[in-house]
């Protein structure tokens, strides 16, 4: 009993001793920064709370000064360029380029290309696209390819003929350019977008996607089923057409009719002239069954009715091929044949074509004139 007692007063003693040291700490803490540990983490939460809310506060205060704030930071910063600076500025350089505000909206464009260009040289839009930053500067081009999920998108919703194709947005309509009624004849309305006429511009096709269809109004001489179809638009007042016309119907002659057959589609240059008159001829002829006959007389006469002033001059040359004179003038005075002379000009101008003769061999285009020998050439490999 007594060395449990004396124990316990060593322990009681102990105890003691211990809080009066940590009463002895506490004291020298107070005397030094006037708080106790405890105070001291106390104040340091506190304080993190407050740089939190200034934090926040200057943000918010930022935001809604807007560019001011933005001004102000990229000016201590000595980087960027904000909005309003961007607003205040007709011309401003960045690196080695200078940039110009234009007061005209971004206009999209996506352009239908080909991925490997080295098979369709002349299916390049860059030249193209130089020509028109002149008057739409504002342009975002993206080219799309003729392959891929999004060309063939392209090609269905727009009936797209031929590489390259612009299209257009909507916006197009709000820049100053589009304004001219004469520019707004260039550009096609097809579903949600505008596209660009490119024979109105005189831009050649660098590849066609199909071929033209037969119309009613084709002149189609030999079997419609044979092998190899060449296609020519042409213009019966054009010299150029003349030679087409005559290699071509040489070149016929070494096929046969299982073999070729040749589709003529008008497409006078001149609507206004004798040119759609001789359309008119021809067509009418061909009803009769006699198109090269009166095709012959037409091409070898050309200095003669081209200067004409009235339609009487072709009425010899009904006579001298021995046409039905009444069916001859009351298929001329049909409404319905002129019709189908404008069908076939619109059938052209959907395929881009810009001048005469403008021809088809199977899938190749032949744009221009071309030998005899050239067209038995292209004819051949098309057979095979």
């Amino acid at each position: 009993m007594i060395k449990k007692n004396k124990e316990g007063k060593e322990n009681r003693k102990n105890k003691n001793e211990k809080i009066k040291i940590t009463s002895s700490q506490e004291t020298v803490e107070r005397s030094k920064n006037g708080m106790t540990l405890d105070d001291i983490e106390s104040q340091k939460d506190t304080n993190k709370k407050i740089q939190n809310l200034i934090s926040v506060i200057i943000v918010v205060v930022g935001l809604s000064v807007g560019s001011l704030f933005v001004d102000t930071i990229q000016l201590l910063m000595k980087s960027g360029y904000s909005e309003r600076a961007l607003r205040g500025a007709d011309v401003f350089e960045l690196g080695d380029k200078t940039w110009v505000a234009y007061d005209e909206p971004a206009i999209k464009v996506d352009i239908l290309v080909i991925e490997n260009e080295k098979d369709c040289p002349t299916c390049n839009a860059d030249e193209i696209l130089v020509w028109m930053k002149k008057f739409i500067p504002t342009m975002v081009i993206n080219k799309v390819f003729e392959n891929s999920a999004e060309g063939t998108r392209l090609i269905e919703k727009y009936d797209l003929k031929t590489i390259p194709s612009f299209v257009f947005d909507q916006k197009i309509q709000e820049a100053s350019f589009f304004q001219e009624e004469q520019v707004q004849e260039i550009f096609d309305r097809k579903a949600d977008g505008l596209i660009l006429n490119s024979t109105a511009l005189g831009i050649s096709a660098g590849k066609y996607l199909e071929i033209p269809e037969d119309k009613e109004g084709d002149i189609v001489i030999g079997d419609k089923n044979a092998q190899v179809k060449l296609v020519t638009f042409f213009d019966f007042q054009c010299p150029y057409s003349k030679i087409f016309y005559e290699a071509a119907k040489e070149a016929r002659t070494e096929f046969t009719g299982e073999q070729l057959v040749m589709v003529y589609k008008n497409f006078p240059l001149d609507l206004q002239g004798q040119a759609i008159s001789a359309a008119l001829v021809g067509r009418c002829a061909y009803e009769q069954g006699r198109f090269e006959e009166m095709a012959d007389l037409l091409f070898a006469n050309q200095a003669d009715w081209s200067e004409a002033e009235d339609f009487k001059i072709f009425d010899q040359y009904v006579l001298k091929i021995g046409l039905d004179k009444k069916q001859f003038d009351e298929c001329v005075n049909f409404e319905s044949s002129k019709d189908l002379i404008l069908e076939s000009i619109e059938q052209g101008d959907q395929f881009g074509i810009a001048g005469t003769p403008s021809s088809f061999v199977g899938d190749e285009f032949l744009n221009g004139i071309f030998q005899k020998d050239d067209i038995i050439e292209i004819v051949k490999k098309q057979l095979k």
